[in-house]
């Protein structure tokens, strides 16, 4: 997928010409919390809005792409969870995703590969998305 030169000025909504509603009348605190991280421009986004926003399949073209931005620096990235939810988000994508994005799960796998040691010494699994 090419994107537009400036697409981390913009939010998933105006990204992907969407609407995903209004949050006042969203079902449940989750479904509220990614109807306001949607509209928010994707540079600007916290690693637990992004952590929040792949753990829902929400707006992966670009949200992916920060992540491993943030996971290369920081593999143990983490949200509000725990140290790494970052990268367990992404490793626990749907796989349609990873089949049809080839060249990002190579990626993902390599960001992976150079952190190995850390992630085994803070007992993170990662084996079943490289397998």
């Amino acid at each position: 997928m090419i994107l537009e030169n400036n697409w981390r000025n913009k939010s998933i909504e105006a990204l992907e010409k969407t609407n995903h509603g209004d949050t006042d009348t969203a079902p449940t605190g989750l479904v509220k919390h990614c109807f306001e991280y949607v509209k928010i421009p994707v540079n600007n986004l916290s690693v637990e809005q992004l952590r929040t926003l792949i753990s829902q399949n929400i707006g992966l073209n670009y949200t992916i792409r920060l992540a491993f931005e943030i996971l290369n620096e920081n593999i143990l990235a983490e949200g509000d969870l725990y140290e790494g939810d970052l990268l367990n988000s992404v490793i626990n994508i749907d796989t349609h995703f990873w089949l049809q994005n080839k060249v990002l799960k190579d990626e993902l796998a390599g960001i992976i590969e150079r952190h190995k040691t850390l992630l085994n010494e803070h007992q993170i699994r990662f084996e079943s998305f490289l397998n």
